[in-house]
């Protein structure tokens, strides 16, 4: 079962947060995974904002049209697109056994890191901004 199976509808709950956040993490580990272990990686899917589960979740509306509307859905849609525009970045790297540029490409202050931890952060917003809109309904 993929993580995408896992994440709910509602962001109800306190942990609905957290599994979106996992599934971000365990996305990055395996990017990151693939430097170290020198993988081929297939950068025209990593690309794609929607090949991971989190990206899946968000580009699948028909499931959560309560949180479609909020502000905060569309800026991690766009910081999720962000963030797979820099994990390209070092796949290309890594595909080119550049793993040097790899991983100066992961470094703390890094593109794809900022992007990283966006989207961390966006889901944080999310989570606020539909608990709140749900209250008031």
């Amino acid at each position: 079962m993929t993580l995408s199976m896992t994440i709910p509808v509602q962001l109800r709950r306190t942990e609905h947060h957290l599994i979106l956040m996992a599934s971000h993490a365990y996305w990055k580990e395996k990017l990151c995974n693939a430097i170290w272990n020198k993988e081929t990686l297939d950068v025209s899917q990593i690309v794609k904002d929607d090949s991971c589960d989190l990206g899946h979740w968000l580009r699948s509306g028909e499931k959560h049209p309560h949180i479609m509307h909020l502000q905060s859905y569309h800026d991690l849609v766009r910081k999720n697109v962000e963030f797979h525009i820099q994990a390209s970045k070092v796949a290309k790297c890594v595909n080119e056994k550049n793993y040097d540029a790899a991983l100066r490409l992961t470094e703390h202050n890094s593109a794809f890191e900022y992007s990283s931890t966006a989207v961390i952060s966006a889901i944080f917003f999310l989570k606020k901004e539909a608990t709140k809109a749900m209250r008031l309904h």
